[in-house]
């Protein structure tokens, strides 16, 4: 289950903030406009990987949220190629921004650089 964990209120007129969310062993932060969520809340949704890039195949089978300078560099699961969505433990992340190369196959580890992670 995807918790809610932080919000952190950019714009309150807008709705906009950013979220922190976890399934207790990955956690992210992702971009929130029209925002309705609340700490503690279950998170249900697919997140938005928004300026996808560098989709690679990864020899380790293991799930890494690393981020740095503002963007990420995320190791998951590829487990829907038609929909492009990757998965890091229950995080889902729809990679439709991106190119993923024809050589890469469902439930194959990927490796990705995405600028931001949007909750749509």
């Amino acid at each position: 289950m995807i918790i809610v964990k932080k919000v952190n209120s950019i714009d309150e007129d807008s709705g906009e903030a950013d979220i922190t969310l976890s399934d207790s062993v990955y956690s992210i932060e992702c971009f929130c406009s029209d925002c309705n969520l609340s700490e503690g809340d279950t998170f249900l949704d697919i997140l938005y990987g928004f300026d996808v890039r560098n989709i690679v195949k990864s020899f380790n089978e293991e799930c890494v949220i690393d981020r740095k300078n503002d963007s990420y560099h995320i190791q998951g699961k590829l487990v829907d190629s038609e929909n492009k969505i990757m998965e890091i433990g229950e995080l889902k992340i729809d990679l439709s921004d991106g190119n993923i190369p024809k050589d890469i196959k469902q439930n194959e580890y990927i490796e990705v650089d995405i600028s931001r992670i949007d909750i749509y």
